[in-house]
């Protein structure tokens, strides 16, 4: 018969391995989701009314008319919506923020590589 203690020891290993193992696939990087189409739905509720060729803030610097610029400004829209207010960073959307589960999928869409396909 075994001991108490070897039996113990035995349990606390496996659960330690358990608790390992389970938070090293939590952190592995999710490659089969696609985010851009979550991308391109919150680019058009919350972005597009300033940032389209005709609309309200024509002539600036950055436009969404089609997926290619939306992969191309990648990094400048995931700095608007999740990094640091700073002068050469201003929150986006204009006057109000995206909602955090928003703010996520960019983020992950970013981690990604931020291109269509991603």
């Amino acid at each position: 018969m075994q001991k108490p203690g070897k039996i113990v020891g035995f349990i606390i290993i496996v659960l330690t391995l358990c608790f390992i193992i389970n938070a090293c696939e939590s952190n592995v990087m999710d490659t089969d989701t696609k985010y851009f189409p979550e991308v391109k739905s919150i680019i058009k509720e919350s972005c597009m009314s300033c940032h389209y060729s005709s609309g309200t803030w024509v002539g600036r610097p950055v436009a969404f008319d089609n997926d290619s610029e939306i992969a191309a400004s990648y990094m400048i829209i995931k700095a608007a919506v999740a990094d640091p207010v700073s002068p050469a960073n201003r929150r986006m959307p204009d006057g109000s923020m995206l909602s955090q589960a928003d703010i996520d999928i960019i983020i992950r869409w970013f981690e990604k590589g931020g291109k269509i396909t991603d």
